[in-house]
């Protein structure tokens, strides 16, 4: 389902762009124009607060994890920044790896002490002492069985109650964040439980310490502990391994230049947050019931553009720390402006995820050769999803969905690839049609894909009612709203078309 890449004439190509942005201006409209509920608003859960006084208007506060995450980056910061000037100092002098691990850990440890206590710890460290004895014992179904139970032990919420209220006694910013960084650790866990069985060939206590110390730095390595991205154990090992890159005014430039772009988007949704109550919207299922079609799609747009900034700054600015450290981390994600295919979507979207199912889930599955088998590594793979993810009814709907348009999309291409099609194609086709034809198919898949986003976005409610107005409105709303995704549909090739030209 591919789209070409031949390009289309320009005027084509211009009234593609102007209907989508025009489009795009006038439903963000009348979205801010439903904010008038709001107006005389009862507000019993403190959805909002006074905004900026130059704005002069109240803020949406409602999303309690942006809540959580942005208070929480201005507190760790100066630990990340003590911990890359000694980290730099320690590769500088040409210490060992050991030595960089050791000070990692002290780090995290001390920044954990500080804020959560000494249960904390105890509680952090539980998770990189199993992976070491996993290690060690080198079976690898046992390391599976063993990570992916506890994944559903996390998600046991008596148990894991009683962990963070009665154990722990942590304030509601810190459960929320202790929530996150356990499933965090869980698939640093798993890359380097495998990573390491293969090539484990430590046969001292030494060895195991070792071992030991460079898991625990990994599992709790502080500048994406608590907020992602994930990536890879080879490639911390890397980073921490092989040649630092010298600091030239090139280097360092560019660091600053990414750290100011990641807090420009933050300071724009805060903005944003005065003039388009997307989170407080989704406690209201009957108000954006009753809204107008146009409102309604700018409310799943604006959705969409708010999770994918709110995860731009969290992993753009943890990520680029990161890398400021010698470690790849992966880039930031995606638009969701810019993605028209479900397979784009999770490959470009949480990249470090992707390299985690890609390798630990549906590798190893489609390595095996026997009938259906990508279909049913597609499955098991969803399956982890949901699991991971959490075990609740929307997420359930969501993953369900993305699987379905994955699986449509890949028997999509593999049409596309028969000889029959390409004869037809090649035939009766010029490559300008076809490109418009893949466009047309791919319109429906995307228009399904941003209404599973509210799934997950907005839960069962919100979610519900995004699907029925996708198959139960007015005929001519359907139309035109198919005609506003197929224009998106050509404007994100024509930009994939572009950055393929300007990497060559």
């Amino acid at each position: 389902m591919g789209a070409s890449d031949q390009s289309l004439p320009k005027i084509e190509l211009g009234f593609y762009f102007i209907s989508c942005v025009s489009g795009l201006f006038y439903c963000t409209y009348q979205f801010y124009l439903a904010g008038t509920y709001f107006d005389n608003f009862r507000d019993v859960n403190n959805d909002f607060t006074r905004g900026w006084s130059w704005v002069g208007r109240k803020k949406d506060i409602s999303d309690h994890e942006w809540s959580a995450l942005i208070p929480f980056l201005g507190t760790v910061a100066p630990w990340v920044a003590v911990q890359l000037l000694i980290s730099h100092i320690i590769k500088y002098k040409k210490l060992s790896s050991t030595v960089s691990c050791c000070w990692y850990i002290a780090v995290t440890l001390g920044f954990l002490w500080t804020y959560i206590g000494t249960s904390g710890i105890i509680f952090m460290m539980i998770q990189p002492c199993i992976v070491c004895l996993l290690i060690s014992i080198r079976n690898l179904p046992l390391m599976y069985f063993v990570e992916l139970g506890l994944v559903f032990v996390y998600q046991h919420d008596p148990l894991m109650n009683l962990v963070r209220d009665d154990w722990l006694q942590l304030n509601n910013e810190w459960n929320h964040l202790l929530t996150v960084t356990i499933f965090w650790v869980q698939l640093r866990s798993i890359s380097c439980c495998v990573d390491n069985i293969t090539g484990y060939r430590h046969r001292n206590l030494g060895g195991f310490f070792r071992n030991f110390i460079e898991t625990t730095a990994y599992c709790l390595y502080l500048p994406t502990l608590c907020t992602g991205p994930f990536f890879l154990y080879s490639d911390f090992r890397k980073g921490i391994n092989g040649p630092t890159d010298k600091w030239t005014l090139r280097r360092a430039g560019n660091t600053c230049f990414n750290l100011l772009r990641f807090i420009f988007w933050l300071l724009f949704t805060e903005l944003l947050m005065h003039f388009l109550y997307i989170t407080a919207f989704k406690y209201q299922a009957r108000a954006v019931e009753n809204f107008n079609s146009w409102a309604f799609v700018g409310f799943g747009y604006w959705m969409g553009q708010y999770f994918y900034i709110k995860y731009l700054v969290v992993y753009g600015l943890a990520g680029e720390l990161t890398r400021a450290d010698d470690i790849n981390a992966p880039p930031p994600p995606k638009c969701f402006s810019k993605i028209h295919l479900y397979s784009e979507l999770w490959r470009d979207f949480d990249r470090g995820l992707y390299q985690f199912l890609i390798k630990y889930i549906y590798g190893p599955i489609i390595s095996y050769k026997f009938p259906l088998v990508k279909l049913i590594a597609s499955f098991l793979t969803f399956g982890f999803i949901y699991i991971w993810h959490g075990l609740r009814d929307f997420v359930l709907v969501w993953t369900l969905i993305n699987f379905a348009g994955v699986t449509i999309e890949s028997i999509a291409r593999s049409i596309g690839k028969s000889p029959t099609y390409i004869d037809f194609r090649n035939k009766y086709l010029s490559p300008q049609m076809i490109r418009r034809l893949n466009c047309l198919m791919t319109t429906q898949l995307l228009i399904i894909s941003a209404a599973s986003c509210c799934y997950f976005v907005a839960r069962m409610e919100i979610g519900n009612q995004c699907i029925s107005r996708v198959f139960n409105d007015p005929l001519s709303t359907i139309i035109i709203r198919a005609f506003f995704f197929y224009c998106q549909c050509q404007v994100s090739v024509e930009i994939k078309i572009y950055q393929k030209k300007k990497m060559k």
